[in-house]
């Protein structure tokens, strides 16, 4: 039986909320990205003429429903639902600029995180693999006015309810009061997947576990028309269910499908709208536009017999018009801050991260991380990070937090490279290096956008396995090592680290490297400065570029080959610890000492997570620095395709070439960038 969480839904009326016509409801299936029909017959509906007094839903029957009985038009409601960045709406990633520095590298390396509880038996995040913290952020956003605990048939526009499962009585529950935010966040939350909504005794998930097409709640709480929209569920007799989405859907849904047929019963009008081609994991924007749009023509069909009941409403005496208090533009740009999530780190926390990649010069790649915060009087931090690859790594971490954002540490890392190095384009060399790096952190500022490191450190490379050719130039000794002191800072508000739309990024650095703390092979030691600087910003909605300025210079005698630029590959740090890169150069290459380039990017979203790049660069460099610019510039080109898969990171590909190597080269990408 039914739990209603209301004693009596007529009596909690008023005398003026009480339709002077028949009442009508509308009941919303639930579905996935299926529910983008809902938008498409409402629109309809409402053309019609028809009132609509009440929406009944379920899942994500439930968002449109809650959307449209605050006062969305369906106009907005299709707008956001095209626009809307859904796997991100999915996941439990916090905004960037709500984040430290340190947290924003660690969300964009990992494509999973869990939490876990040390010396206790509460698990933070039961039952569930996504917290489902950005649903209700974003929402709360949408439904801004009604995120109070509110009676659902008495203080919004239009009446409203949506159905959920407990899993504690193993029942329906129809919530009709309470929090409607957290109402539909319980409704869509797919078992095992979204941590369950605890409402009281009641432990709540996905309604579509139970109730899939709600019309016979929709009969008991009063209405007297009820108009149903459903997708059109016919299975193939031919299919083969080769997916896991096909398999999962059909193994779950024989008995929903079973009680939605029945429930058809309960209703005046049944609009079937056909899905045929897509499923509930169809979120781009081109399959929602479509559904919406699939969802109007299915109902149109259905005009003559919306007249019909429209003739047994009666007489609608005064047609409300319902608007939101937000419009449509501050939909499709919500703040960041608003968006952003609370830290949810606790002392005694373990937090476990896994990411995954490939390339086509790195094959496949996979880092772990584990964090466990200690808290206490002085916040405490354990760090361990393994990446397995061409490149491996181990690093170890411990940080103490006598003051907020104010840290203390000491870390160590080691690396076994394999790489190979280039000579203006050719393939002079390929080694294996082990790279260790040690460092005290005398203080660390690590802040929402800034960060500022003072400390010590100790490197030592050791070469072994080199094979060179006629093309080499470059000598290494067996073993390098030198200490240093170090001051760096880093500034950074960019919205996004692969897709930026807006934002600078600044990062500076200085360092003196020594091989006995005070000296360099008996004489004073040498100098390494680095700065980059780059800007996003708009010149249309979809199209933005960023200029950026880099430079790296080493000052001193006896210099190490280690110590010069290596200049080249997709990202800062691949190969060398003061590798920069250059658009045009796919592989890496030793440069003099000084060295200064810069570039324009021209990034154009081609439609819903498609992009295009096209980036330009020049370069200088020289080993002494009056001399930098007598040579003739440098110049590279890149030009390069992405999809934004959201959850696994970028996924694409590029084209580059350069004047110093006159090469063309072609690279592939997929995943987060570690």
């Amino acid at each position: 039986m039914a739990l209603l969480l209301l004693v009596s839904p007529l009596a909690a009326q008023t005398a003026d909320s009480v339709p002077k016509h028949k009442k009508v409801a509308v009941v919303l299936s639930g579905g996935g990205a299926l529910g983008a029909i809902h938008v498409g017959a409402l629109k309809v509906i409402e053309e019609a003429g028809i009132p609509v007094d009440m929406v009944v839903g379920t899942s994500m029957g439930s968002i449109v429903g809650a959307l449209y009985s605050v006062g969305y038009s369906c106009d907005d409601i299709g707008e956001m639902f095209r626009t809307m960045d859904w796997v991100d709406l999915f996941l439990d990633r916090n905004a960037q600029n709500r984040l430290t520095l340190s947290e924003r590298d660690d969300q964009n390396t990992y494509f999973y995180e869990r939490d876990f509880y040390v010396g206790g038996n509460i698990d933070p995040q039961p039952g569930g693999v996504i917290r489902g913290t950005n649903v209700e952020k974003v929402f709360g956003y949408y439904l801004e006015g009604h995120t109070d605990s509110i009676n659902f048939l008495k203080d919004l526009p239009r009446q409203f309810a949506c159905v959920a499962t407990d899993l504690v009585a193993d029942q329906q529950v129809v919530l009709t009061n309470g929090y409607l935010v957290k109402s539909i966040r319980a409704s869509m939350s797919i078992p095992g997947v979204f941590t369950p909504v605890h409402i009281g005794d009641m432990v709540l998930v996905d309604g579509g576990a139970k109730n899939n097409f709600a019309a016979d709640v929709a009969r008991k709480l009063g209405a007297d028309i009820v108009i149903g929209v459903k997708f059109d569920g016919v299975i193939n007799p031919n299919k083969k269910f080769r997916t896991l989405v096909d398999v999962m859907e059909r193994s779950a849904g024989s008995d929903i499908t079973r009680r939605a047929e029945e429930n058809e019963k309960y209703c005046d009008l049944v609009i079937k709208v056909p899905v045929k081609g897509f499923s509930s994991g169809s979120f781009t924007s081109r399959a929602l536009s479509t559904l919406i749009q699939r969802g109007e023509d299915a109902t149109r069909e259905k005009l003559d017999s919306l007249k019909i009941l429209k003739s047994q409403v009666g007489e609608v005496k005064e047609r409300k018009v319902f608007n939101h208090p937000r419009s449509i533009s501050s939909l499709l740009d919500i703040e960041d801050e608003e968006r952003g999530l609370l830290d949810l780190r606790k002392n005694n926390t373990v937090t476990a991260s896994i990411g995954a990649r490939y390339d086509n010069e790195d094959i496949v790649a996979f880092q772990l991380n584990g964090h466990y915060y200690m808290g206490g009087k002085v916040n405490k931090d354990l760090d361990m990070t393994l990446r397995l690859g061409l490149r491996s790594m181990l690093r170890l971490g411990f940080d103490v937090e006598p003051w907020k954002f104010k840290k203390m540490g000491l870390g160590y890392e080691i690396w076994y490279k394999y790489s190979d190095l280039y000579t203006r384009g050719h393939r002079s060399a390929n080694m294996s290096v082990v790279y260790q790096n040690a460092n005290v952190k005398l203080l660390s500022l690590d802040a929402m956008n800034f960060d500022c490191e003072l400390g010590v450190g100790w490197e030592h490379y050791h070469f072994f396995k080199g094979l060179w050719n006629e093309y080499n130039e470059t000598t290494f000794n067996k073993n390098e090592h030198y200490f240093n002191y170090y001051l760096r800072l880093h500034y950074n508000n960019e919205d996004n680290r692969y897709f930026t739309r807006r934002g600078m990024r600044t990062e500076a650095q200085v360092a003196y490297y020594t091989d006995n703390l005070a000296k360099w092979k008996g004489h004073s030691g040498f100098t390494s400065l680095m700065a980059m600087w780059q800007m996003t910003f708009a010149v249309a909605p979809n199209t933005h570029i960023r200029p950026r300025l880099q430079t790296r210079m080493v000052f001193g005698d006896d210099l190490p080959v280690t110590a010069y630029n290596v200049i080249g590959g997709p990202t800062y740090g691949k190969y060398f610890p003061q590798q920069l890169p250059l658009e045009g150069f796919g592989h890496s290459e030793f440069f003099d000492s000084k060295f200064v380039s810069a570039s324009l990017r021209v990034q154009q979203r081609i439609t819903g997570r498609h992009y295009a790049m096209l980036d330009a660069s020049i370069a200088e460099h020289n080993n002494k620095l009056g001399d930098i610019f007598s040579q003739s510039p440098i110049w590279g080109a890149q030009l390069s395709y992405f999809y934004n898969t959201g959850f696994f990171g970028p996924l694409g590909c590029s084209l580059g070439w350069s004047s110093y190597t006159h090469r063309v080269h072609f690279y592939v990408s997929l995943g987060l960038e570690f």
